[in-house]
């Protein structure tokens, strides 16, 4: 199903023209490096609000009719200086990689809003758990019409959501019922010298194994010069 519904396209065009882009407006472009640590094992310190799009096509022509809602967004939420909250766009085709990690978002059609949470937000108000949705437990995709209103309210109540999630954690880590996001990437760091250390290892035992090799075939060369 489209993002617009057909029935609010002429209204959603009337709220673009009455809130032009302009150049404080713009939507901030998230880097790749960022969106795929935003989307990785250990949960991000901030939440973000992607405007997934493509810029190609019948696609991109609808993506430029909804993005200047989405600036809109953006707006109000620097206005207000939201913290810990980025509402940001993506650009899916602009290289294999960026296809690659908008698929492992979820992102199936364009233009696609997710937010990306703390916590898990697969359950029945976030369009998760009993929808055929495939993105990942922290994303939740945007499921309702094209009104600035709407979609500046779904990240307000989404990143409030995030916000007690992260409270939560932040308690349970207390306790030592939770690993910290620094003790994660330690782990994940220590895991990773780990596997150069084995494969150095292996490394200079196959070369060790090969040495060898060449000796005992230089030797019985000169055992058959001899004879």
């Amino acid at each position: 199903m489209r993002l617009l519904l057909l029935a609010t396209t002429t209204y959603a065009a009337k709220q673009a023209t009455q809130a032009p882009r302009a150049p404080g407006a713009l939507t901030p472009v998230i880097p790749l490096t960022n969106l795929t640590q935003a989307l990785g094992g250990y949960r991000p310190k901030q939440d973000y609000a992607v405007f997934f799009y493509s810029p190609y096509g019948e696609a991109g022509a609808y993506c430029q009719r909804v993005l200047p809602l989405w600036d809109a967004v953006s707006k109000w939420h620097a206005t207000k200086k939201t913290k810990r909250l980025s509402v940001v766009k993506f650009s899916c085709e602009m290289s294999t990689e960026h296809r690659r990690l908008c698929q492992a978002a979820g992102v199936r059609q364009f233009p696609t809003i997710s937010f990306i949470a703390h916590g898990s937000l697969k359950w029945r108000p976030f369009g998760g758990k009993f929808s055929k949705d495939k993105s990942p437990s922290r994303v939740a995709v945007y499921r309702g019409i094209a009104l600035a209103d709407a979609l500046r309210d779904w990240t307000v109540a989404l990143h409030r959501v995030s916000e007690l999630q992260r409270l939560w954690s932040g308690f349970r880590q207390i306790l030592g019922r939770e690993r910290s996001p620094q003790s994660v990437e330690v782990e994940a760091l220590r895991e990773e010298l780990r596997r150069r250390d084995a494969e150095d290892q292996n490394r200079r035992l196959e070369a060790s194994i090969q040495k060898m090799r060449a000796k005992l075939a230089d030797a019985g060369a000169e055992r058959n010069a001899e004879a």
